[in-house]
């Protein structure tokens, strides 16, 4: 079946996600985090877009990005591929990390684009990880709170406000709507899903998890479920697909 074709921004402006391979946790540490950035500061120099807006969760990502001299699907896999190669070596693994396609909506007008630049702040909010925006340390919130030197292009957000309080004021501005795609929260949090797992597994990240033995493997998941962890969250946070871990928690004790 073809892919379907991409909708296009007339002002060559999008709402990406880039989401972990089975929504697997794609960021393990801090230097993920601060790796990632790095990466977006290099290709954004390199391939000349402007970056208003980013958030960092812990299985997936959002960017309000603007293309200009290259095309968004290039700038994308640049920054796919350079991290996967870093992300892979460090954590001694192989294969993909990200889902074959990022995820856009186009941006065809400012009032929109304020609305996903707000919905991309408060992502760490409506995910429990903060109880008030700006306490998440994952996102541009700080490159527009400061609002000094940044590689985020925050003049021409800024300018869609009378001063910078004002536009502090909107992020705080709890709303309900909701951009591209939204998740409703699992029946736990994932950290507190995370906790659990590796109180239970004594495993640090998903890698951990994947080299266990199969059997140990197969009955961590049984017990997990039974933990009350979905089988959806509990491929996200350790990288092993549904299939098998439905197979798993099938499985007759033996």
């Amino acid at each position: 079946m073809p892919r379907k074709a991409r909708q296009q921004s007339s002002l060559c402006t999008y709402h990406v996600i880039l989401r972990g391979v089975n929504q697997q946790i794609i960021f393990e540490d801090r230097y993920d985090y601060l790796q990632f950035i790095d990466i977006l500061k290099y290709y954004k120099e390199i391939c000349h877009f402007k970056l208003y807006a980013y958030c960092l969760m812990d299985n997936h990502v959002h960017l309000l990005i603007q293309h200009t001299s290259v095309n968004l699907d290039i700038i994308m896999k640049k920054i796919e591929v350079k991290f996967v190669r870093w992300y892979n070596q460090k954590y001694e693994r192989t294969g993909y990390l990200f889902q074959d396609r990022y995820k856009s909506e186009p941006i065809n007008n400012m009032i929109y684009f304020k609305t996903v630049f707000r919905y991309i702040h408060q992502n760490p909010l409506l995910a429990g990880l903060e109880t008030a925006p700006g306490t998440y340390p994952w996102s541009s919130y700080h490159d527009y709170a400061v609002s000094n030197t940044s590689f985020i292009d925050i003049d021409t957000t800024l300018n869609l406000f009378s001063d910078h309080t004002e536009c502090i004021q909107y992020l705080h501005t709890i709303s309900e709507q909701r951009c591209l795609e939204y998740y409703p929260s699992s029946r736990l949090f994932d950290q507190d899903a995370l906790k659990i797992i590796q109180t239970i597994t004594s495993c640090k990240s998903p890698s951990d998890f994947q080299h266990l033995e199969l059997f140990q493997r197969n009955a961590y998941l049984k017990q997990l479920s039974k933990l009350g962890i979905s089988v959806r969250q509990l491929s996200r946070l350790t990288g092993i697909s549904r299939t098998v871990i439905s197979s798993a928690i099938k499985q007759v004790d033996r």
